[in-house]
Formats: C-alpha cells, structure tokens, sequence
C-alpha cells in the first residue's frame, strides 16, 4: 500500500510525500504548485467539473453529480478506457455513483473513497480511500500498489524460453 496526500494548500502537505493530488480546475486549482513543491512525485489530477481532463472526477456536493460522472466518462474523457479513469466520492453516496454508471451501460471505472474513520484499509472494489480528512491542512489516503490511469502499466513476465537460453550459451 502507498499513501497519498491532499490540500487545497501545497504547503500543508508533508515534505516528503512521494504521491500527491492536485486540483485540475475550479476554486482550488493547484496543480502547477503542487508539481512546482513535489517535483520527484506521482501527482493525481482531480477535476471538479465534468467538462475538465484528469485523472479523477470530483463527483460531491458543489462539484460533479452522479449524472455528470456519466458525461465525463464518455464525452468529457471518450479517449481513455474507462478502466483507467477515476471517480471520487464519499463511502455513503458510492452506491448512488455505482448504481448510476451501470443504468447507463457503460463500463464501471476506478473509484477512490472517502470515510474519515482514520482506517487505511481499501474496501473491496476502490482502488484508493481518503481516511484522514483536514489533518494539519491535508488530507490522506490510502493507495493500491497499481492505480490505473495513474500508474505505468505493469510489464508482464517474460516467459523463459529455454531453447533462447540455449542458442546464447552456444
């Protein structure tokens, strides 16, 4: 597992976080400070409004509602498989989320919780959960070892070939 941080303010972020979120667009937009502050970390772009590219959409009160999550997955981010993209909400409103990507028949993406209840453990089916919220500034997340969308591909094993092996020994 790894760990992520977030703030509207860069500088409340520790000094040495190696994974860090941004925002993309609106109020808060900070993603050039962020990189600016962490230049040697993994920074994940969120968006808060749906016509806006990141990583992740914003999907709470005041930011994308559910309906516009649908929009950003197919129109907003039509390029991308759905299977490297994002959405982030609260625990309490994820089966509202879920329930209304799959009525518009449209492949689930990532999802990256929150619940403050100080518990770094990832439920089953998100792949990031922000369990400490406004702590020092920031908030802090809990991250899966591969974030698709986010995370190089991993390389698949090679195979052993013997009879390769074979011709470079003789």
């Amino acid at each position: 597992m790894r760990y992520m941080f977030d703030s509207v303010s860069p500088g409340n972020i520790p000094s040495n976080a190696t994974m860090v979120a941004a925002y993309q667009d609106g109020l808060y937009a900070n993603v050039s400070a962020v990189k600016a502050r962490f230049p040697h970390a993994t920074v994940v772009t969120i968006a808060v409004r749906h016509t806006s590219r990141a990583h992740v959409l914003d999907v709470e009160t005041g930011d994308a509602t559910p309906a516009e999550a649908v929009q950003w997955l197919t129109q907003t981010m039509h390029d991308m498989a759905n299977g490297q993209l994002t959405l982030y909400c609260n625990m309490s409103v994820w089966p509202t989320v879920r329930a209304v990507i799959r009525a518009a028949g449209i492949r689930e993406p990532n999802y990256w919780v929150a619940r403050y209840d100080n518990d770094p453990t990832l439920p089953a089916g998100a792949v990031a959960k922000q369990y400490i919220g406004d702590y020092h500034g920031y908030d802090k997340s809990v991250v899966a070892d591969y974030w698709p969308g986010v995370d190089p591909a991993p390389t698949p094993p090679q195979k052993f070939d013997r009879r390769k092996l074979d011709e470079e020994v003789r």
